[in-house]
């Protein structure tokens, strides 16, 4: 077996599904990191009169680059997912409660694309793959692929900083990687 063999091996299982790699990144107990790779926009500008207008919380839309990797933001637990596998939420223990939700409209693909490796009351590390989702096959059916990444418990906080910025822009917003800090919190 070559380099690229055990490579493959790593990575897909027997039956040829894709396993991606966690991700490696420093955390602190205050930040939530950028679950997947993209380039940022407000929350008003989402697609979603929920979600633009803060009503699950407060974060960000990312609108994804690459593999539709969704990685853990936070060091938690999984508080709730769904059986559509379109969102997922997260509690830290220090009271931050993340929810990411990927795609608008998405439920209504009934799980199609969407492939989840955590379940509810598990514990979580920040850069832990929780799911994978097909970003073509969000296009396809007629979706936003956008996915929004907000704390959702807002009024538990003093503050909440959006800090999510690079150097790197596309179309004037700035593109994110995994692990990149988004959202910093004070009590």
């Amino acid at each position: 077996m070559g380099l690229i063999d055990k490579l493959k091996s790593k990575f897909v299982s027997a039956d040829g599904t894709f396993n991606p790699p966690d991700a490696s990144f420093a955390t602190r107990p205050d930040t939530v990191y950028a679950p997947v790779s993209g380039v940022i926009i407000p929350l008003e500008e989402v697609n979603d009169e929920v979600i633009s207008a803060g009503l699950i919380g407060n974060g960000y839309g990312i609108l994804p680059t690459g593999t539709g990797v969704l990685y853990a933001p936070v060091n938690g637990r999984i508080a709730a997912t769904t059986v559509t596998n379109h969102s997922i939420g997260i509690a830290t223990h220090d009271g931050i409660e993340v929810l990411i939700h990927i795609g608008i409209g998405t439920v209504n693909m009934n799980g199609k694309g969407f492939r989840r490796f955590v379940e509810s009351n598990d514990e979580v590390r920040a850069g832990q793959v929780l799911m994978t989702f097909d970003v073509d096959a969000i296009k396809s059916a007629g979706y936003d692929e956008v996915v929004a990444c907000v704390v959702s418990n807002p009024d538990a906080f003093k503050k909440i900083r959006h800090v999510g910025a690079s150097g790197t822009l596309i179309g004037d917003r700035p593109l994110v990687k995994v692990g990149d800090p988004l959202l910093t919190v004070k009590k």
